[in-house]
């Protein structure tokens, strides 16, 4: 038995543009166009009046609109499409919607049920979750074969560091027992790992160091060679050669779609399979060269003076975290996120707070907590924890909120808070 698949819209008229008053009307209108159907027939239920087109049946819901609050609607119905022919259902979405808006004269159109897109979303993720493994994989056998148990301060970049640092509590089980570093940076820092560092210059403090020291023509030399060893021309023939670094943004944008439960077309979902395809194959090959790969004494060289400085002696666990230091950078995070909840969208996170700073005057507060803001104030408004706080980290590298530390936020405990605002952009010329 084939599936069925549903696409159902909330169609509004609020100021009386359309002309469409009643579902018999809006019937004739949806039927006005050949360009949406095959061969169309107008099927009476009972009274009940609705579209069948071969596989695919289109019925028409008016709504009732006598007690909205804040305004009053010349029409409005709720259009439910269906049909087991996936391909039939994903290319009518579209035309329809624009027949809807352009002829018909619907100014609000919102889709409430989407199983097209629910499909390809689900068919999207395991081939961005296979992609983000492998490259982790990768990551992992590479540097600590090629650099040892130290590589993630090599490798890494300090903003990643201290994000996956904040994110220590979001596994509690294996973590106990192994190292989850790598299980803990976003997909978009986990491929400009690849595309974006110089070893040993992952800090950009090292790297204007080295520039700044220059004082002759052989030192020039000496850091060009350093910048292009052996090591980045290992990457640039194994990932660079083959446009890596432009594969993995486009992934990365359809892996923010599949996390926002966006729309999709079948258009993405043939470029997520190409670039699966593409992209392992990338992975793959790097992978299998790694044993031939080999540092020149340079390298060696350059790094060991690059490390040096960054050494911190390994304590026991019970000594890492004395008491009376308090740790700059922890979240606390609920021990338990609940799924089933709203996902707030960046507008709606945006307003939130900007109230929430405007109530500050009145509760005879100066900071806004992190996790009291989440966990209470949205939370109690219907959004879920987890993907407000994701929300939150998109909000804040787009540098439209800022977090940060108020030392004391909290007398009973040895942690700072961590605080969230808005980020105030000047008017000045």
């Amino acid at each position: 038995m084939k599936k069925e698949y549903t696409f159902e819209l909330l169609i509004i008229d609020p100021s009386g543009n359309s002309e469409i008053q009643s579902p018999k009307s809006l019937l004739y209108g949806l039927l006005s166009t050949e360009k949406l159907w095959e061969n169309p027939e107008e099927i009476d239920d009972k009274g009940k009046k609705y579209i069948k087109d071969k596989n695919l049946t289109l019925k028409i819901k008016p709504v009732d609109t006598s007690s909205v609050l804040y305004n009053l609607y010349e029409s409005a119905f709720i259009l439910k499409l269906e049909s087991n022919d996936f391909d039939k259902l994903e290319k009518f979405r579209y035309p329809l919607v624009v027949h809807l808006k352009s002829r018909l004269r619907f100014e609000h159109i919102r889709i409430l049920t989407d199983d097209i897109s629910t499909e390809i979303s689900n068919k999207i993720y395991p081939l961005i979750n296979e992609l983000e493994n492998i490259l982790r994989r990768y990551l992992a056998k590479f540097f600590t074969q090629k650099v040892g148990l130290d590589w993630w301060k090599q490798a890494v970049p300090d903003k990643v560091i201290e994000k996956t640092k904040m994110r220590q509590d979001n596994e509690n089980v294996f973590s106990k027992i192994v190292e989850t570093d790598m299980t803990l940076i976003d997909f978009n820092d986990l491929g400009e790992i690849i595309y974006k560092h110089k070893l040993g210059f992952n800090k950009p403090e090292n790297l204007t160091d080295k520039i700044l020291s220059i004082s002759s023509v052989e030192e020039l030399q000496k850091l060009k060679q350093d910048l292009d060893g052996n090591y980045n021309r290992f990457f640039k023939q194994h990932f660079k050669d083959f446009s890596f670094d432009s594969k993995w943004k486009q992934l990365f944008q359809l892996r923010n779609k599949v996390a926002h439960n966006n729309l999709f077309i079948k258009p993405d979902l043939e470029n997520a399979q190409n670039l699966h395809i593409e992209i392992k194959a990338i992975i793959l090959k790097a992978e299998d060269k790694i044993d031939d790969f080999r540092f020149s004494v340079e390298e060696q060289e350059a790094m060991i003076k690059t490390s040096s400085s960054n050494i911190t002696p390994i304590l026991p666990i019970d000594d890492q975290i004395p008491t009376n230091i308090k740790i700059v950078g922890k979240i606390d995070l609920p021990e338990k996120l609940d799924n089933n909840f709203e996902i707030i969208s960046e507008e709606n996170l945006l307003k939130e707070l900007t109230r929430a700073e405007d109530s500050l005057k009145y509760k005879n507060l100066t900071f806004i907590g992190l996790k009291s803001f989440v966990t209470n104030v949205l939370a109690s408004k219907g959004y879920s924890f987890g993907p407000t706080y994701a929300q939150i980290n998109v909000l804040k590298d787009k540098g439209k909120i800022e977090i940060y530390d108020v030392e004391n936020g909290n007398e009973n405990s040895a942690w700072p808070v961590k605080a969230i605002r808005l980020v105030k952009i000047s008017t000045n010329a």
